[in-house]
């Protein structure tokens, strides 16, 4: 199955963010939240190059750091015979000879160089680490140790540093909010690299796991949630009875909107997926109360739509 970045609950979380920044600004034009949705989503595929290349840079200063060893002026027999191991680590060699990653970091200006010395750093620290000399002092090689070792780097060290995390902030704001859903796709990336030679292959996940279907559901998941948007603000009060509209939330009016935009309007997806998915967005983003409230009103509505039989689910598995 080829590997995509994106999948329905992030793309429900650009959504929500979406709609959140238009029920916040009077007189917000819907089209331009909605490009502005699709560009946040698209640099998401940047966010994932740039740590690509993060891994790439660390090969770079294991490599330079022992050129500088060798050019001492009395180096140690270590430094004039170094093991060169980690440098010649079968992940950096397959992403270096990947035509098409070479092509699009190029096109995308895509580098680590104000980070360098931070860089030589974390790299230094990793060398004091265990597992980088348990890796260092095996006899045995093979492709999936210098997977396990690079994954290792990324997890423990390149993908928690702070000032990795900042350098990322000031190029998108939103990337911190990104880094998991890229960090992810980064390590299934590095765990799928084939033994073969790839360097004319795609070795890189797509944006997209089906990318007409995923951007369809994004925009009439937007658009259909505004449309409908009154309409479900009654809907939601009147089974708030203890609340004042008002006094809802807005984080949790725009997720029960949400919520009810799915159940009526996106007939492939099941009921109890939609209640799940939001009632998890509840507890992330919206307040410690938020998932009970959510779950409770929901619950009323669900059974209010299949009452009146606006509920009408198709597909295998999908009739109740």
């Amino acid at each position: 199955m080829k590997l995509a970045l994106v999948n329905r609950r992030y793309l429900r979380v650009k959504v929500f963010q979406a709609l959140y920044a238009y029920y916040r600004t009077d007189g917000a034009d819907l089209q331009k939240i909605e490009r502005g949705l699709f560009e946040s989503i698209n640099d998401l595929d940047k966010l994932y190059l740039y740590l690509i290349k993060l891994i790439m840079e660390m090969e770079e200063v294991a490599s330079e750091i022992q050129e500088q060893n060798r050019q001492k002026q009395l180096p140690t027999d270590a430094d004039l015979n170094p093991n060169k191991r980690f440098v010649e680590n079968q992940v950096f060699k397959i992403l270096k000879e990947n035509v098409r990653l070479k092509q699009l970091l190029e096109l995308s200006k895509i580098n680590w160089d104000e980070e360098h010395d931070d860089l030589r750093k974390l790299f230094k620290q990793f060398k004091t680490e265990d597992s980088f000399n348990l890796y260092m002092a095996r006899e045995d090689v093979g492709l999936e140790l210098d997977k396990a070792i690079v994954i290792t780097l990324f997890k423990e060290h390149l993908g928690l540093n702070e000032v990795l995390h900042a350098s990322l902030e000031e190029h998108n704001i939103f990337w911190q909010d990104d880094l998991p859903i890229a960090a992810i796709g980064l390590i299934k990336t590095i765990q799928e690299l084939p033994q073969i030679d790839m360097s004319h292959g795609n070795i890189l996940a797509d944006l997209y796991k089906n990318k007409d279907e995923d951007q369809r559901f994004t925009k009439e998941l937007l658009r259909k949630t505004v449309e409908f948007g009154e309409e479900y603000s009654e809907m939601i009060a009147d089974k708030a009875k203890n609340w004042e509209t008002e006094r809802i939330a807005l984080l949790d009016m725009i997720l029960m909107k949400m919520a009810l935009t799915e159940l009526e309007h996106f007939p492939t997806i099941p009921v109890k997926v939609t209640l799940n998915e939001y009632i998890e967005l509840a507890k992330s983003y919206s307040t410690p109360k938020s998932k009970i409230f959510v779950n409770g009103v929901l619950d009323k509505l669900v059974a209010d739509l299949k009452r009146n039989e606006r509920i009408n689910k198709r597909g295998r598995g999908l009739v109740e």
